[in-house]
């Protein structure tokens, strides 16, 4: 049974990865040490409070972010995130441009889903 830490940890090399960084990327970023980033990803140890914002700060991510299920099983969240940056982008591109490239969208959208 994974406990609350335990999901803190897979989050944290989750994120960190995402980054392509490495722990001792992710400690700079940090101002933290490597080894108690790798501590912390191998569960020997729990972070403190203070090291839990500066980590979630380095990763751009909200410290409860660290704390939901297991983040690399929810790869929801990453879709919408791609699918929203794109969407703001299209706001941009002028109506007659932007109509055209979202039926291309929902074209390629609705080939994929079968």
């Amino acid at each position: 049974m994974n406990t609350i830490f335990d999901e803190f940890r897979f989050n944290l090399k989750h994120y960190r990865e995402l980054k392509g960084w490495t722990q001792s990327q992710l400690a700079i970023q940090a101002n933290s040490s490597n080894g108690m980033i790798g501590n912390i990803e191998s569960g020997k140890s729990k972070p403190s409070l203070d090291n839990i914002i500066r980590l979630a700060a380095a990763l751009d991510v909200h410290p409860a972010d660290l704390f939901l299920r297991d983040a690399s099983k929810n790869t929801d969240r990453e879709v919408l995130s791609k699918y929203s940056q794109l969407l703001s982008c299209l706001k941009t591109i002028p109506t007659e441009i932007s109509t055209s490239i979202e039926l291309m969208i929902s074209d390629l959208s609705k080939k994929y889903q079968n």
